[in-house]
């Protein structure tokens, strides 16, 4: 942390859209809540965070722009005949590569638009180097004197809590690269930043479910960070002193809202077919990224109780390339499909039966509901008296609707704005980092050590015998298991060792991680 931190500034590095805020020590001592944060804008687009998306020139190391812009400046270029944008690198809805990977390699490649690939590390630092310069500008317009020293500001970067240690570290090896001091640098978990921020609303501050007696002491809840790329829940205890305790290991899934856009691309292909539709993506992409910007406003509005027909601009360079290849207009081809009496295209419009734009939901929302049941079954978990819906994903009507009609005797509650309450409440984590108390253990962590031999128990290739004394070499020294609360930045146990020869002056420990609750073997299968 910076020595004597001035201000905080927080990246929220999200999946489809990223975004940075800040706040001053002296503004988050006369009110946490007050926080700084930019408007982006892309047609008819504003929004408080801007796509994660960025444009990387053909020397493959020099950033050229970023969210809107990029996607603006890369349509520019490809609208060029000399095709001069292939040679560019474009990049969007990336950070989805680093979910699930234990195997994370510091030097992995990832594959932008048109499969060229770069070092992953040089395009994630090449976002955060952006968002952070930007934050820095633009702050600079709140001071009132002087200008805040690099030394004076902490840096907060959000992950996903259900994310590996792996691309935990991945994304801090990034930032610092991107010129964060590591000591300035925190990294925050996406639905603790949530939780922190939420505590501090008021009532009417909700969309709905009330706000402060949910997080009196002794309250427990889950968080529920539904995201563009994952579904992050955790459960969160009160505590007497006001921080927060997990009680569950984060868990969740790639079911974030991007399911959904997956869903719409899917069903556009079983009217157009593959080829028509991928040609179109390839030689049309401002009409194509006009079509998903309008899918975007439109996904947001879709609700339950809403059954009126959708209806969404077909741009015509989709239907000419219909005809082209199959000879035949689009319009009377979707009467032969099995959507003949749900889709219809009049015009420019295609009209979308509201019951088949909602069925676009169904993977994501299903997914996340199967898995918050399996949760309630735990007995801990079943103390949850409230659910705290945050993340972009959070704000659609149709998960809302599914997490309240399953989990009738549970209190949904909703923040206003709450796809900005992750990056808002890593300002807050950045100014008060003790608001976590504690966290559950993800693995079993021990040492490799020797125990006195035991015939019974021990392998007997694993004997050695130093100053003639038997000793059983590669055992695993447990110091915390898997599943157990343990208090941050507090020491939990301590072991003492002694030399296993006499001539023995120093010992050297391999720590090891080990899913397994009572690992007896330390191995590269625990590391």
């Amino acid at each position: 942390m910076a020595s004597k931190t001035m201000l905080v500034a927080a990246i929220d590095f999200g999946t489809t859209y990223s975004g940075w805020a800040f706040s001053f020590k002296h503004e988050y001592d006369t009110d946490p809540t007050k926080i700084g944060a930019r408007q982006w804008y892309g047609g008819q687009l504003v929004s408080m965070k801007a796509p994660t998306t960025v444009l990387i020139k053909p020397d493959a190391k020099t950033f050229d722009s970023f969210g809107y812009e990029a996607e603006t400046r890369y349509i520019e270029l490809a609208s060029d005949d000399n095709n001069e944008h292939k040679r560019w690198y474009y990049f969007r809805r990336f950070k989805m590569m680093l979910h699930g990977k234990m195997g994370l390699r510091r030097n992995i490649d990832i594959e932008d638009e048109t499969k060229k690939s770069l070092p992953a590390k040089t395009v994630f630092s090449l976002v955060i180097r952006y968002l952070k310069e930007d934050m820095l500008k633009h702050s600079t317009d709140r001071m009132s004197s002087g200008h805040t020293r690099e030394d004076e500001i902490t840096w907060v970067l959000t992950v996903p809590a259900i994310w590996t240690y792996a691309a935990k570290q991945f994304m801090r090896e990034a930032a610092v690269q991107a010129g964060i001091k590591n000591e300035n640098l925190k990294i925050a978990l996406e639905p603790e930043t949530a939780s922190i921020f939420c505590r501090l609303l008021p009532v009417e501050k909700m969309i709905e479910g009330g706000g402060m007696t949910s997080f009196k002491p002794g309250s427990v809840y889950m968080v529920l960070d539904a995201g563009g790329g994952t579904i992050d829940i955790t459960v969160h205890e009160v505590l007497s002193d006001g921080k927060l305790k997990e009680l569950h290991k984060a868990s969740g899934g790639a079911w974030g809202g991007t399911q959904v856009d997956e869903a719409y691309r899917q069903f556009l292909i079983s009217l157009v077919g593959n080829p028509v539709f991928r040609r179109f993506q390839v030689e049309n992409k401002e009409d194509y990224l006009d079509m998903f910007r309008e899918f975007e406003i439109k996904k947001r509005d879709i609700a339950p109780d809403n059954d009126n027909t959708v209806k969404i601009r077909l741009p015509s360079s989709l239907k000419d390339i219909f005809v082209d290849e199959f000879g035949e207009d689009l319009r009377t081809a979707i009467m032969q499909t099995k959507y003949a009496n749900e889709v219809s295209l009049t015009g420019d419009k295609l009209r979308i039966n509201a019951q088949v734009i909602k069925s676009l939901f169904s993977n994501a929302i299903q997914s996340t509901v199967s898995h918050v049941k399996e949760l309630m079954k735990n007995k801990i978990v079943s103390r949850v008296s409230s659910i705290l819906m945050v993340g972009g994903f959070s704000e659609s009507k149709m998960l809302q609707h599914a997490i309240r009609s399953s989990f009738p005797n549970v209190k949904v509650i909703i923040p206003h704005e709450a796809g900005l309450v992750v990056l808002k409440g890593a300002v807050v984590f950045g100014h008060n980092p003790s608001s976590v108390s504690h966290r559950i253990c993800k693995f079993t962590y021990g040492v490799k050590t020797t125990h006195m031999f035991d015939s019974e128990k021990h392998d007997i290739k694993k004997r050695i015998e130093p100053d003639c004394v038997p000793l059983c070499d590669d055992i695993f020294d447990k110091y915390v298991e898997i599943g157990q609360s343990v208090a941050l930045h507090v020491a939990t146990t301590e072991h003492s060792y002694t030399p296993t020869t006499e001539s023995q002056s120093s010992v050297g420990f391999r720590i090891y991680a080990s899913i397994c609750l009572n690992p007896e073997i330390p191995n590269v299968r625990h590391r």
